[in-house]
């Protein structure tokens, strides 16, 4: 059997926590516990019959058989940006602001090779979503870790970061409902 050897990037590669953690939840439950996942997301319950029937209805469109445009369909970031201003009173450019990706963890490897170039500095929440390191890594860029304290209701102090570090960075991961303290920002 031939063995080939990872690349640099490949090997540099963090670790996948989550399936690390499939594996402990695997080896437990083959143990016979009864163990309830709170890790990854995954719904416990079946879809919602309304959101199978237009996934059904979808399927059935000829316009879907086939691979999409490279940039999406327009229809479906016409959507996006329709639902964004909606739901939170912002308004995108669907053209320019909205990219349809194959997923979230797709996009949050991938940004990163976009926007960054190598020995770029990006901020990242400590403790934060696993998956950011990956995109970081393939994208041979600098992490500054950005530490979520409860102390500060698990918000970056901006004013803790060294200028030097904010006049660097490029870009900067950030989400609330924070994953994985749970904790919630306000617009301030």
């Amino acid at each position: 059997m031939v063995q080939f050897e990872k690349s640099g990037l490949l090997q540099d590669l963090p670790k996948q926590f989550f399936a690390s953690l499939v594996a402990k939840v695997n080896a437990i439950t083959e143990q016979g516990h009864d163990v309830i996942n709170l890790g990854q997301g995954n719904p416990d319950q079946p879809t919602a019959e309304h959101i199978v029937k237009s996934l059904q209805t979808a399927a059935e469109k000829t316009i879907n058989h086939k691979y999409s445009p490279f940039r999406g369909h327009q229809y479906l970031k016409d959507a996006a940006a329709v639902f964004y201003e909606r739901e939170y009173g912002v308004k995108l450019d669907p053209n320019s602001e909205v990219a349809i990706l194959f997923g979230g963890k797709a996009g949050l490897v991938e940004l990163p090779q976009c926007l960054l170039n190598p020995g770029d500095t990006i901020l990242v929440p400590d403790p934060g979503y696993p998956d950011y390191l990956s995109g970081v890594v393939l994208a041979q860029a600098k992490t500054e870790l950005m530490p979520l304290t409860e102390e500060n209701d698990f918000l970056p102090k901006y004013d803790d970061i060294h200028k030097e570090v904010l006049d660097k960075a490029k870009m900067m991961f950030l989400n609330y409902p924070n994953n994985p303290t749970g904790a919630s920002a306000t617009k301030s």
